[in-house]
């Protein structure tokens, strides 16, 4: 099992379990993932390859969680 799959399945129980605290988690990792976007357009130079890898991972990692019901009922052959 690759690591995004298990990160995506983890994440859809997590949010199964408890919608009202996924969707609170999920707009607090918005609001982390635009502060690195913000933190990359604003850094030196010197900081800029650092900046942009750690706002590029933290846009995967919200999009994998903020899809992750879907493509966890894609995994587990629900197709809706």
């Amino acid at each position: 099992m690759t690591a995004d799959r298990e990160l995506i399945l983890a994440a859809a129980r997590v949010a199964r379990a408890s919608p009202e605290g996924w969707k609170q988690f999920l707009g607090a990792f918005r609001a982390y993932a635009d502060q690195h976007r913000d933190n990359c357009i604003q850094s030196p130079l010197v900081t800029l390859p650092v900046a942009q890898g750690r706002a590029q991972l933290a846009a995967n990692v919200y999009g994998i969680l903020a899809d992750c019901l879907t493509s966890a009922d894609k995994i587990e052959g629900k197709r809706k």
